[in-house]
């Protein structure tokens, strides 16, 4: 395993990994390669802390099922009755707290606009929704963000405390921490992106240290080593697993559904459960087999093309369970959904690259393909845009997708900003 993984972090050319495999009683295998700090030659090691990102996720749904019990939550309750000011434009009946916990509610993806995500939360009275809720999986970090408010209000308790008290004391997880302040900062490693972060990442791309930023949200605020997250999922293997991913689900793509907070799936006769993460220069994955009882957590501290970390975590458990995996190799290249096509004069005001200089979200170029006019996001994830009005355009292929794209600041024929669902990007023509 360590020869692989340090194969693998040297051909992607990504800084480093941390990988802990556990089954239900005790911590089975500790691995590390790479480096925490580039710069100052820092390896990585047990101690070694990284970003966690959307898999606090998970640690939120636990919670939210503890008040349950404690009957201080009704998942059935509208959110409303737990956050009066809670507002989002709507023509279907109100969003109940378990649609915020399947990402069923119809609202936007969503990123930290604010340090105090609270706006964020306040901000979608500005959006609508794409669905009525429980229609649809879509994948939103706001509805979590509220999730972690609706939880503080029901509970009287802040969320990083009930993070602290609920789950990180009892299962004695004493390197983790609940929030991202900047008191932390020495103790974590040093996350990395790529230098051009609005196209196709190569392993030959130069990594930069990614901006720094503080959170204590609920959609995923965490920061810890892999053996913490190893004892967390095996929590989840003596029992929360099946709990979190036994009542609604919701098809969440490949052949996985998306319970409370968590995901599962049947694959070759296995029930297996994951989460991921991602932070700016941080990406993570705890995947767990319910039915071989072992449980593999990965974190990079770099970006996560290719799934890397659930292709580490995935060869990690075969290798634990006694099967002969090939290892993980070089992944095929992202490929354009769409080959380009002429441009067309009534979209000349909106081609370009777009930059947003919030961390969270990377550029865009608007381009035009044999499809139609697209957003070519970072990655390969190409969104099509949809004409709704004169400088306005659905996002995404769904027909019920939340996500609107509104140009404006036009300057000799040029849009100067866009705005993608509350977030302003900024014409940003550099090569």
């Amino acid at each position: 395993m360590q020869e692989r993984l340090e194969d693998l972090a040297t051909r992607r050319g990504l800084p480093g990994f941390a990988v802990a495999v556990t089954d239900r009683e005790r911590l089975l295998s500790f691995h590390c390669a790479g480096w925490a700090d580039l710069g100052r030659r820092t390896p990585i090691d047990r101690g070694t802390l990284f970003e966690l990102g959307s898999i606090g996720k998970t640690f939120t749904a636990v919670v939210a099922l503890q008040l349950v019990d404690e009957r201080a939550l009704d998942l059935h309750a509208p959110v409303t009755d737990y956050l009066p000011w809670f507002e989002v434009r709507t023509v279907y009946e109100p969003i109940a707290v378990q649609h915020l916990l399947t990402h069923t509610a119809g609202l936007i993806r969503g990123a930290d606009m604010t340090a105090d995500s609270r706006f964020d939360v306040w901000a979608l009275r500005e959006t609508e929704t794409g669905f009525a809720p429980g229609e649809h999986f879509y994948y939103s970090n706001v509805g979590y963000r509220t999730l972690g408010y609706l939880l503080e209000e029901a509970a009287g308790v802040p969320y990083r405390e009930l993070l602290r008290s609920r789950i990180l004391e009892p299962l004695g997880l004493a390197s983790t921490e609940p929030e991202i302040a900047v008191e932390m900062r020495a103790r974590l490693a040093v996350g990395y992106d790529r230098l051009h972060d609005d196209r196709t990442p190569k392993p030959d791309d130069p990594l930069y240290p990614a901006p720094w930023l503080e959170t204590g949200t609920g959609d995923g605020s965490l920061a810890g080593s892999a053996g913490d997250l190893a004892a967390f999922a095996r929590f989840l293997l003596a029992g929360e697993a099946e709990r979190l991913t036994s009542g609604l689900l919701a098809e969440s793509g490949d052949g996985w559904s998306y319970g409370y907070g968590l995901e599962a799936k049947m694959e070759e006769g296995r029930r297996l459960f994951r989460h991921g993460g991602s932070m700016p220069g941080f990406g993570s994955t705890m995947l767990g087999d319910l039915d071989s009882g072992f449980a593999a957590a990965v974190l990079l501290n770099g970006p996560d093309e290719h799934n890397a970390t659930e292709e580490v975590a995935r060869y990690a458990l075969d290798l634990q369970r006694g099967a002969e995996p090939e290892p993980p190799g070089d992944p095929e290249p992202y490929e354009p959904e769409s080959p380009p096509a002429e441009l067309r004069e009534e979209w000349a005001a909106f081609y370009g690259r777009y930059r947003s200089y919030n961390p969270w979200l990377p550029g865009f170029r608007i381009e035009e393909c044999e499809s139609g006019l697209t957003a070519a996001c970072s990655w390969g994830d190409d969104k099509p845009l949809t004409p709704l009005g004169e400088a306005e355009f659905r996002f995404g292929a769904d027909e019920w997708s939340p996500e609107r794209l509104r140009f404006d600041a036009i300057v000799d024929g040029q849009a100067l900003r866009a705005n993608l669902s509350g977030e302003s990007y900024y014409r940003s023509d550099f090569s």
